[in-house]
């Protein structure tokens, strides 16, 4: 007997600690051990004849109900991509509409032609499909584009790929948002600057590789170098010390340096701050 609820806490365990108990294939024997393993608290029920684990993600939980995949920024967070630290629903892409109410306020979404992964596999939607998904439903763009930019940076997916998705409502702005993607962005300070850029009408160019220098950030106008330090890179002496023979190189070759703080993007001050520099006309002499 003992085995028998044994094994059934493994195959949930096997399917991420949570599954609907018609996709176990149980006779009745198997059915009346659930029940008292849900009894013993050793499993807990949830609507639609889902169990779960003890612990078990309640995004995990809310696929399994709605049949569905986790999409936009909780995909993002999956993912390991810079997603933004408020609390928010979680967003299902599920293949139709099952007219079933939310639970937790989650989103969602009908992706028509889902293919579910198999019981074995975390229900998360694929990162093409997630990313076309948020930047169509994100009331803003900075969190999208930061995910985008992550995996794209990361080689996890094209800008092609995403775009063949873009379809159905929300699209063309999403279209226009994929657009200011950039693979070469490093992190999100960069992502949020090179945004504020382009609001300001600032021709830039992003991971430009410099001489004696490498890598930096923001270019503007070809000889005004924008760095980001971000606190928890740069915040060691050794790397305190690096950033500045960089800048002094930099100065060396005929470049002007400024740098930003994490707050200074935060607070939106790129745009204005360097729309002020170009207007001072304040390119070092070679």
């Amino acid at each position: 007997m003992r085995q028998c609820g044994d094994d059934i806490l493994a195959r949930v365990r096997a399917c991420h600690g949570a599954v609907r108990l018609r996709d176990l294939d149980l006779d009745r024997t198997e059915y009346r051990h659930v029940q008292r393993l849900i009894e013993a608290r050793a499993l807990f029920a949830h609507p639609h004849g889902v169990v779960s684990l003890p612990g078990a993600d309640w995004d995990l939980i809310l696929a399994r109900i709605h049949g569905g995949v986790i999409t936009c920024l909780h995909a993002a967070k999956y993912y390991g991509y810079p997603y933004p630290r408020l609390w928010t629903p979680a967003h299902l892409a599920v293949p139709h509409s099952t007219g079933r109410d939310p639970l937790r306020g989650e989103v969602l979404h009908v992706e028509s032609g889902l293919e579910l992964p198999p019981l074995t596999q975390y229900p998360i939607a694929p990162v093409p499909l997630m990313l076309a998904r948020y930047l169509r439903c994100s009331p803003d763009r900075e969190a999208p584009l930061m995910a985008c930019d992550a995996a794209l940076n990361q080689e996890h997916v094209s800008t092609d790929a995403v775009a063949a998705l873009l379809r159905g409502p929300g699209s063309r702005r999403a279209r226009q948002r994929l657009a200011l993607a950039s693979p070469r962005a490093r992190s999100p300070l960069e992502t949020l600057a090179r945004l504020q850029l382009h609001d300001a009408g600032i021709p830039f160019a992003d991971g430009v590789d410099v001489p004696g220098v490498g890598e930096v950030d923001l270019l503007v106008a070809g000889w005004l170098v924008l760095e980001l330090d971000g606190y928890t890179y740069h915040e060691d002496e050794f790397q305190f010390a690096r950033d500045r023979r960089r800048d002094r190189e930099l100065v060396r070759q005929g470049y002007r340096v400024v740098r930003f703080t994490r707050k200074d993007v935060h607070l939106g001050k790129v745009g204005t701050e360097i729309h002020q520099l170009l207007a001072a006309g304040s390119r070092p002499r070679s």
